[in-house]
């Protein structure tokens, strides 16, 4: 880095943006947007069924929907192939190229190939049971007939997966919104009925029929667009897929680790605090999920096919990188501080009361989306470049420091240090991306990018800082003055970039 370069990160740059710049970065906020917006109605349901289970589950059904899930998650990630992800790789390229006249084949190979994991799946999970009940409930046996009834939750899954990679890869962004949107809607209308009746003997049968109802919902949209076609015995068709599957094993490999690494989290904290503590951290852990879903979402359905487009060309996706990068941040940033200030009060009408003992955990660990925000749009890159040995080298950094940390802190200052786990690791994750991107790709940050990676995070510190050392008052006016602060700063900068006050007005019009 030269001294012209640092000169104009510290004081700012008087970069002038083209109208070809403006439309790319309203592009990205345009999408966020999309999926934002039906993200916040996702949340609002969520919280509203969220808010209707922990009244008739409590802490402790919390823990085993929590502990189902996250078993569901270790079999699917490591039976499907990776092929939600690698395929969108595919089918992306393929679209580029030919526009709306998409060969059939790559849709073909990744529909015959997803039914063909969606079966392997669901007989694995069957079959092993009796391990995920010992794994899953520190020793405990009693759960094994439940998990042999949710392995066709497994196929489900799969078999959504692939539409999805058939939609992300042909560019249906609104129809993606809308199958979040239907599919939230119909969790709701399911899972509280279930519930309500049942109590915890409904948490298997919600499961299983949530995930039916999201297949169904998803394959609408997608047999629209393509005529659903497989081809089982088709050795072309299963030979074509031999890239996706390559690069798909290695992302099944990273999901895999991840979801270990998560479930390690989970069953330590069963061992150390029992179901009601891994309630509490399922909610936090929850709650800040949702937060970042508003903006992260966006990336797999239209930055991820967007680098996949242009991998060969490093300039572009330089400047695709950088763009991601700023526009994330300055969108997440006024969330978190936000979310921050404002935690107590969101659990206490979201969740119920007993659940107030994650708000320090969740205070702490929202912090980490800061550096999210950096790092997932370098992450994407090894992966968008078929280099799938590099990708699982960055995640396998995330998940074991992820897994340390929540031990170390755990022990060291319980529940609360949980919160500053995760921060850690999303800190030690970014610290490893950045490594690799800019030591094997060469791609740098551009100046206006590192600006606003110094500048932003601040407001956010001092709201959590307010809350944390201030008392009465005097916090609550110090954390309303930093989101102010973090809120303005982002709409400047937003409205040097986008058309955004256009956008604006178009909403506020509708």
């Amino acid at each position: 880095m030269g001294i012209d370069y640092l000169l104009e990160v510290a004081y700012g740059s008087d970069r002038q943006f083209s109208d070809s710049d403006v439309n790319a970065y309203s592009r990205i906020v345009r999408c966020i947007s999309i999926l934002g917006g039906v993200q916040w109605l996702t949340v609002l349901i969520n919280v509203i069924r969220t808010k209707i289970v922990a009244r008739l589950l409590g802490m402790a059904g919390f823990g085993i929907n929590e502990s189902f899930n996250r078993t569901l998650n270790l079999v699917k990630s490591a039976t499907d192939l990776g092929i939600p992800f690698s395929a969108v790789r595919t089918i992306s390229a393929h679209f580029d190229n030919v526009g709306d006249k998409l060969p059939g084949d790559s849709i073909l190979i990744t529909r015959s190939w997803a039914l063909i994991t969606a079966l392997c799946g669901m007989l694995v999970c069957a079959l092993l049971a009796p391990l995920f009940s010992l794994w899953a409930f520190d020793g405990d046996r009693s759960y094994t007939l439940s998990f042999m009834l949710l392995s066709p939750v497994v196929a489900f899954s799969a078999i959504s997966g692939g539409e999805t990679a058939v939609l992300k890869g042909i560019r249906k962004v609104k129809e993606i919104a809308q199958i979040q949107l239907f599919s939230v809607v119909s969790l709701l209308l399911i899972s509280v009925p279930v519930f309500y009746f049942l109590r915890l003997r409904g948490l298997v049968l919600s499961l299983v029929l949530v995930s039916m109802a999201t297949m169904v919902i998803t394959c609408v949209f997608s047999f629209r667009a393509y005529p659903y076609r497989v081809a089982l015995f088709n050795r072309a068709v299963l030979r074509g897929g031999s890239d996706m599957i390559y690069v798909g094993v290695y992302f099944t490999l990273t999901s895999f680790f991840n979801a270990g690494a998560f479930s390690i989290v989970a069953n330590y904290l069963m061992s150390n605090g029992g179901k009601e503590l891994v309630g509490a951290y399922s909610a936090g852990y929850a709650l800040v999920s949702y937060l970042g879903m508003f903006v992260f979402s966006a990336m797999d359905y239209d930055y991820f096919p967007r680098i996949a487009s242009v991998i060969d060309n490093n300039a572009d996706v330089r400047t695709q990188m950088n763009r991601q990068i700023e526009v994330t941040l300055l969108l997440v940033t006024p969330m978190v501080t936000a979310f921050v200030v404002f935690l107590e009060p969101i659990v206490r009408v979201l969740l119920t009361e007993k659940f107030c003992v994650a708000i320090p955990m969740t205070q702490l660990a929202v912090l980490g989306l800061l550096f999210k925000a950096v790092s997932q749009p370098m992450a994407y890159i090894p992966l968008a470049k078929g280099d799938s040995k590099t990708y699982l080298l960055q995640e396998l950094v995330y998940d074991v420091s992820l897994a340390v940390s929540v031990i170390l802190c755990f022990q060291s200052g319980g529940l609360r240090m949980v919160g500053l786990a995760l921060t850690v690791a999303e800190v030690l994750g970014l610290a490893a991306v950045y490594t690799i991107v800019r030591i094997r790709y060469r791609l740098t940050f551009q100046a206006d990018t590192v600006k606003l990676a110094l500048i932003l995070p601040w407001p956010a510190l001092l709201a959590y800082v307010s809350v944390v050392v201030l008392e009465g008052w005097t916090g609550w006016v110090a954390g309303c003055a930093a989101i102010i602060v973090s809120a303005l700063f982002s709409y400047m900068e937003l409205a040097r970039r986008t058309d955004f006050m256009d956008m604006l007005k178009m909403k506020f019009r509708k």
